[in-house]
C-alpha cells in the first residue's frame, strides 16, 4: 500500500467516527461546532488502562484522563527554551513541571502528606469532596482497598512500594480522610511518591460493583474503564479502533471544558500526520522528529517537543557474548555518535546522554567518560579478544519511528570497530516481549523513570536479581546492590545524594548498557488548542486544555 493510500484510508476511518452518529449519540457537527469534542490519533489502543496492570505510551496518555494525582509538581516557565520551532512555550498557557528538579509539590486529591523526622511514620490527608464520575467520594477506604488489592495480587504497585521502601509498611485508617503509615525503616519517598503516575487510587465502591466470583477484584472491568477519580470516564471501547471518554461533571478541579474525547487508532504515523494537517484530528501522538518538523509553517497544526526524563537505552545483554566482557560494552559506548544522532535523527529534539540517570534528575553526575573515540573503541575490542570482529543482532521496535534510523547509524559506527550488526525490526509486542523477558542480545528501548530521585532510578534500572524490574541488560554488581539497599532509607536529601555518587560512577565504568540520547516528548497539536502541558510520565491532562475562542 502506498503512503497516499494509507493516508486516505486513515482519513476515511476518522471521517466514519467524526461524521457518524455512533460516536456520541448526538449530532456530531453541532458537538464540534461547540468545540467541546477533541479527537486524538494514536498508534493503537493499549492493552488496558488499569495502572496496577498495564504499562505503555497509550496506557499513560489515556489513563491520565481517568485518574487523578494525589500530589503534583510545581509548574513554572519552560527552562529549556532554545527558540526552536518546536519549543512548547509557544503554546498559549503552557507550563513546565519545574518541581521535578526543585522538588516543590502542590496538593492534588490529597491536601497534605506529613512525614515524621525519622521518616518511619507518614500521614495521608485526603481532600474532602473529591467525587468520581459515579458519584462516590474519595476516602480512606479507597486507600485501604488499594493496598489490600495489591498485596493480594502484587503487580505494578507492589514494585512501586518496594522502590519507595514501603513494601512492608502498615496502613491504618484514622478517620474518613486520614491514613497513617508506619514502617520499621524510613520511607523518604512516601510523600514525593504521591506525584508518581502509578501512585493513584481507584473508586473502590464502583470497581467492586463489577467484581465476580471468577474476577473478585474486577480486573477485567478496570482494564478498559480504569475506575479512578479523574476528569473523564470511558463510555466506549472498541478493540483495535477507538475509545470514547466523557467528562466527569463532579471533577474536583471543575467540570472540564472538553466534554468528550475520542482516541482513534491510526497505526501509520504518516496517516496521523496527514489527519492532523487536514484538521480531521486535534492531536497526533507518536510522530517522528521529521514529521514534527514538517508541521513548521502549517496553519492548522504545530509540532511540539518537550525536554524531560525520557531515555533511549541500548540494551547489551551482560550474560551473552560478546557483551559479557565489560571492554566490549565500553567500546560500544565509545563508538556511540551521540551528537550525530541528536542532529541527524532527532533534528535537535534530544540531548546527548552520558549515562546512568536522566540529566534532569536531581543528583545526576555529568561524568562524561565516553566521548566519541573510535580508536579507543577498536583497542578495547582487540583487548577483549575480538580483533577479528564480532557479530550481534540489534532489535528495534516498528512502533518507534526513529529507532530504525538509530539502528542504521549504530550499525555503521559498529562496522568501523569490527562489529557486524544484523538489524531486526520487530512488531511492538514482539519487541517488548524480547526486551522485557531479558532475552535480547542487543536492542533499543525507550523508558522514563518517573520519580526524580537517584535511589529510585538506580534501584529500578540497575538492581540485580529477582527484585529488579527493568534491568533488561542483566547487569549485576554486588557493590552496586549494597549501595542501593543502604541508600534507600536515607532521609536527608543532601546525604542521600552524596551516598549515591559512587553508585553512578561504578555503573558507568562497567557500561551496564549503551547510553545514547535523551529524546524529547513529541506530539502534534491543533493550532486552535491552548493550555496543553506535559507531565513527567509522558502524558497530558485534557481537563487543562480548551479550544481557542
Amino acid at each position: 500500500m502506498t503512503i497516499r493510500r494509507k493516508c486516505n484510508a486513515a482519513m476515511a476511518a476518522v471521517a466514519a467516527v467524526i461524521f457518524g452518529l455512533g460516536a456520541w449519540g448526538g449530532a456530531p457537527d453541532e458537538a464540534r461546532a461547540a468545540k467541546d469534542t477533541l479527537v486524538i490519533a494514536i498508534p493503537g489502543l493499549p492493552q488496558g488502562v488499569d495502572l496496577d496492570r498495564h504499562i505503555g505510551p497509550q496506557t499513560w496518555t489515556m489513563g491520565a484522563q481517568l485518574f487523578a494525582l494525589c500530589m503534583e509538581w510545581e509548574y513554572g516557565p519552560y527552562p529549556y527554551s532554545t527558540g526552536a520551532y518546536f519549543d512548547p512555550d509557544k503554546i498559549p498557557g503552557f507550563a513546565y513541571p519545574i518541581g521535578y528538579t526543585n522538588r516543590n509539590m502542590q496538593p492534588g486529591i490529597m491536601n497534605a502528606c506529613d512525614t515524621s523526622e525519622d521518616g518511619k511514620t507518614v500521614t495521608y490527608h485526603i481532600r474532602p469532596g473529591v467525587v468520581s464520575v459515579w458519584g462516590n467520594e474519595f476516602t480512606a477506604d479507597d486507600v485501604m482497598w488499594r493496598i489490600e488489592r495489591e498485596r493480594a495480587v502484587p503487580v505494578i504497585y507492589a514494585l512501586i512500594s518496594r522502590l519507595f521502601n514501603m513494601h512492608e509498611a502498615s496502613y491504618e485508617k484514622i478517620d474518613k480522610y486520614t491514613v497513617k503509615i508506619t514502617n520499621e525503616t524510613a520511607m523518604p519517598l512516601a510523600c514525593p511518591g504521591l506525584t508518581n503516575f502509578y501512585q493513584t487510587w481507584h473508586d473502590s465502591t464502583e470497581v467492586m460493583k463489577h467484581a465476580t466470583e471468577e474476577d473478585p477484584l474486577a480486573s477485567g472491568w478496570t482494564a478498559t474503564n480504569g475506575g479512578g477519580f479523574g476528569a473523564y470516564r470511558v463510555t466506549a471501547w472498541e478493540a483495535g479502533k477507538r475509545v470514547v471518554m466523557e467528562a466527569n461533571p463532579n471533577f474536583w478541579r471543575g467540570e472540564p471544558k472538553i466534554k468528550r474525547i475520542i482516541y482513534l487508532a491510526v497505526p501509520e504515523s504518516t496517516g496521523r500526520l496527514t489527519l492532523l494537517k487536514a484538521g480531521k484530528v486535534d492531536m497526533a501522538e507518536g510522530l517522528s522528529p521529521d514529521e514534527v518538523m514538517s508541521l513548521q509553517g502549517e496553519d492548522a497544526a504545530q509540532g511540539v517537543a518537550v525536554r524531560g526524563n525520557r531515555q533511549m537505552w541500548l540494551i547489551l545483554n551482560n550474560l551473552t557474548k560478546p557483551f559479557d566482557d565489560v571492554r566490549v560494552r565500553q567500546a560500544i559506548n565509545y563508538a556511540m555518535p551521540r551528537e550525530d544522532i541528536v542532529n541527524s535523527v532527532y533534528r535537535g529534539m534530544g540531548a546527548p546522554w552520558h549515562g546512568v540517570i536522566s540529566s534532569v534528575t536531581p543528583g545526576y553526575e555529568n561524568l562524561k567518560p565516553y566521548t566519541f573515540d573510535l580508536e579507543k573503541a577498536r583497542q578495547l575490542i582487540s583487548d577483549a579478544g575480538y580483533g577479528d570482529g564480532f557479530e550481534a543482532d540489534l532489535a528495534y521496535s516498528a512502533g518507534e519511528p526513529e529507532m530504525e534510523n538509530l539502528a542504521i547509524i549504530l550499525q555503521t559506527s559498529m562496522a568501523k570497530i569490527g562489529g557486524k550488526l544484523e538489524l531486526k525490526r520487530l512488531p511492538v509486542a514482539a519487541h517488548s516481549d524480547l526486551v522485557q523477558t531479558r532475552k535480547a542480545q542487543m536492542a533499543f528501548w525507550i523508558d522514563s523513570p518517573i520519580q526524580p530521585d537517584v535511589n529510585y532510578v538506580v534501584n529500578l534500572v540497575y538492581t540485580s536479581g529477582p527484585l529488579s524490574l527493568v534491568n533488561y541488560s542483566n547487569f549485576e554488581d554486588p557493590m552496586v546492590d549494597e549501595l542501593i539497599e543502604t541508600g534507600a532509607g536515607i532521609v536527608d536529601a543532601e546525604q542521600r545524594l552524596e551516598h549515591h555518587k559512587g553508585v553512578q560512577q561504578r555503573i558507568q565504568e562497567q557500561s551496564a548498557f549503551g547510553w545514547t540520547v535523551e529524546p524529547y516528548f513529541r506530539i502534534g497539536l491543533s493550532s486552535n488548542l491552548k493550555g496543553w502541558r506535559w507531565y513527567t510520565a509522558q502524558y497530558y491532562k485534557l481537563h487543562e486544555v480548551e479550544f481557542v475562542e
